[in-house]
C-alpha cells in the first residue's frame, strides 16, 4: 500500500516538475522597445534592442506648426513603433496612401500591404526619399520592385536588418 502511494506521489511530482519546466520556457523572442528622448535639444525616437543596443531611428527636427510639434510627433510615433513591435508587425517599412495622405507604414512581409501607419507626410514629401534618409539606402530590401496601385515602384526597407546593422546611438 505504501509502495503504491509512494509511486503515485513520484508520478505526480514528475508531472508537476515537467509542467513547470514547460511553462517557464521562453516563449516569443523579446521585442525591442521604442521611446522618445531628447538628444542635444532634438526629440528623437530610439529603439532599444533585445541585445541592449540603443539606436536613433528618427530625429524630429521639422516643425509642422500648430500643436503638432516635433515633441508631440516623437511621442506619438514612438508609441506606434512600440505597438507595431509588440504585435510582431515591424518587419519592413514602406509607404502608402491612407485617407488621401502619404504615410510611412509597416509591412509584415516584403511586398505586403501597409499594416499599421507610423506617421503621415506632408503633401510635398517624397516617401521613398524620407525612408532613404531615415534608414540609409543600403537597407532597401532585396527582391523585385513591387508596383504600387498607380504603377510607380513601391520600395520596402528591411527594418530588422537596419536595427542589426545601424550604429549605436551616442
Amino acid at each position: 500500500m505504501k509502495l503504491k502511494l509512494f509511486a503515485s506521489l513520484m508520478a505526480a511530482s514528475t508531472l508537476a516538475v515537467g509542467a513547470l519546466a514547460i511553462g517557464s520556457q521562453p516563449g516569443e523572442a523579446q521585442t525591442n522597445t521604442y521611446s522618445c528622448e531628447t538628444n542635444r535639444g532634438v526629440p528623437t525616437t530610439y529603439a532599444l534592442t533585445a541585445t541592449g543596443k540603443k539606436i536613433a531611428v528618427i530625429r524630429w527636427v521639422k516643425n509642422w506648426g500648430g500643436k503638432y510639434t516635433p515633441e508631440v510627433r516623437c511621442q506619438e510615433v514612438s508609441a506606434k513603433f512600440q505597438s507595431a513591435s509588440e504585435q510582431g508587425l515591424l518587419k519592413y517599412l514602406t509607404y502608402g496612401i491612407k485617407s488621401g495622405q502619404k504615410v510611412i507604414c509597416v509591412a509584415g512581409e516584403y511586398g505586403g500591404p501597409c499594416l499599421q501607419v507610423l506617421f503621415t507626410l506632408r503633401s510635398n514629401d517624397d516617401p521613398d526619399r524620407v525612408l532613404q534618409d531615415m534608414m540609409s539606402v543600403g537597407f532597401r530590401a532585396q527582391g523585385p520592385v513591387v508596383q504600387s496601385e498607380d504603377g510607380s515602384p513601391q520600395y520596402y526597407y528591411d527594418f530588422e536588418q537596419f536595427l542589426e546593422k545601424a550604429p549605436t546611438a551616442e
